[in-house]
């Protein structure tokens, strides 16, 4: 570990303690509301005991997964206790610091007095707070299993040689291992080829720190099934670059028959062009920069569509004034839990659905799976169906 990491590191484990011991101290007020009895000592260790081993599973199956090199249902169990906490952390900050400002307020100022009781009663020492946000993660756990189709319509002002139209089907953030295994994946195939798809992509992040090798292994076999007219492409996200060993990752892709770019652009059918950029990641796993587009297409032919797949939805300007046609990204996730939204909004132009400048056109997914909460609250897992008509 760089040694400059340690200390923010650190902080941040710090914080994390003490925000977790904020929420169980929140937990074991509402268990004492409720019942009495966890007054007693053996109810209080108990309880503390339970909770920390919840709040630090993550922790704990980073550990596991480190020392155990081959997956099993102990290590996949406390990932998942893991992830699932998180969400309920995240989730229980974000509110009780909320009511914990406005009784700080109510406290301070001539409010009717009645109008506090009945607060106080509908507050019920927590308790109604944690059922709140246990209802809100359950429905959001459910509501991440649930797989939609979205649908797109673009326009390209270029002659594609002959191809006058191209059913394009998209998929980015996958992340399986988490909450996406194998049966997931084999339904995904069956999705994608149910679109009756020209051309398949793939924009980054199928894999993840989190995707075991037998994961890996199953998901080769079944990209093999997937049926398409120009083929399928891929290229690195950000957390394939966390996944294991790079040239490992990619040859389960290149093994399932499925093309992997990597800063380099590919003419199919002579007729329009796949271009695949790096993730910026790699400058950590390689100490080398991303191509700059303007390289990537030097040799390339701007008279036919260009098609890039970029994992993050960024350097805009520079597909626009290079001639890029049609733009795919994910990564953003669209926040995936609600307030999250709102911090993507602000870093990306464009964190989800479709913008359009002149001839230049970009789609970013929500993407199919999940990283971290195994939650979608405000967002839906996609695959993206996007009709381009040449003209």
């Amino acid at each position: 570990m760089n040694i400059r990491m340690i200390a923010p590191i650190t902080i941040a484990l710090g914080l994390y303690i003490i925000l977790c011991y904020y929420i169980g101290a929140k937990g074991k007020k509402a268990l004492v509301h409720m019942n009495v009895k966890f007054r007693q000592k053996k109810y209080f260790i108990g309880y503390w005991v339970i909770y920390w081993t919840m709040g630090l599973s993550f922790f704990i199956s980073n550990i596991l997964r480190g020392a155990i090199t081959t997956e099993n249902w102990i290590t996949s169990t406390i990932t998942l206790v893991g992830f699932i906490y998180i969400g309920i952390f995240l989730y229980s900050i974000l509110i009780f610091f909320i009511i914990d400002i406005l009784r700080f307020i109510l406290r301070r100022i001539n409010f009717n007095q009645l109008v506090k009781e009945r607060l106080k009663k509908i507050y019920f020492g927590g308790v109604s707070v944690f059922l709140s946000i246990f209802i809100l993660v359950a429905f959001g756990f459910l509501n991440a299993q649930r797989k939609v189709i979205t649908n797109y319509e673009v326009n390209v002002n270029k002659d594609a040689k002959g191809i006058t139209s191209l059913n394009v089907v998209m998929v980015s953030d996958v992340h399986m291992g988490v909450a996406l295994k194998e049966n997931g994946v084999t339904k995904m195939v069956n999705s994608i080829n149910e679109l009756n798809p020209d051309i398949v992509l793939f924009c980054g992040d199928i894999f993840d720190e989190n995707t075991p090798r037998s994961l890996k292994e199953y998901s080769r076999e079944e990209f093999k099934n997937i049926k398409s007219k120009y083929g399928v492409y891929d290229i690195t996200g950000n957390h394939e670059y966390g996944a294991g060993d790079l040239s490992e990752t990619i040859s389960y892709f290149q093994d399932a028959n499925i093309k992997f770019l990597q800063d380099e652009a590919i003419k199919v059918e002579n007729s329009f062009y796949i271009v695949g950029r790096n993730d910026p990641a790699q400058i950590r796993s390689t100490g080398e920069k991303v191509k700059p587009l303007d390289e990537i297409l030097k040799d390339v032919d701007k008279s036919l569509p260009i098609i890039v797949l970029n994992h993050r939805p960024e350097d805009l300007e520079e597909a626009e004034i290079e001639g890029v046609d049609l733009q795919l990204s994910g990564h953003t996730h669209r926040g995936q839990v609600f307030p999250g939204n709102l911090i993507t909004e602000q870093i990306y132009e464009k964190d989800y659905g479709y913008l359009n400048k002149g001839n230049f056109n970009l789609i970013v997914s929500s993407g199919y799976g999940t990283w971290g909460p195994p939650i979608r609250v405000g967002t839906e897992s996609e695959i993206v169906n996007i009709k381009v008509k040449f003209n």
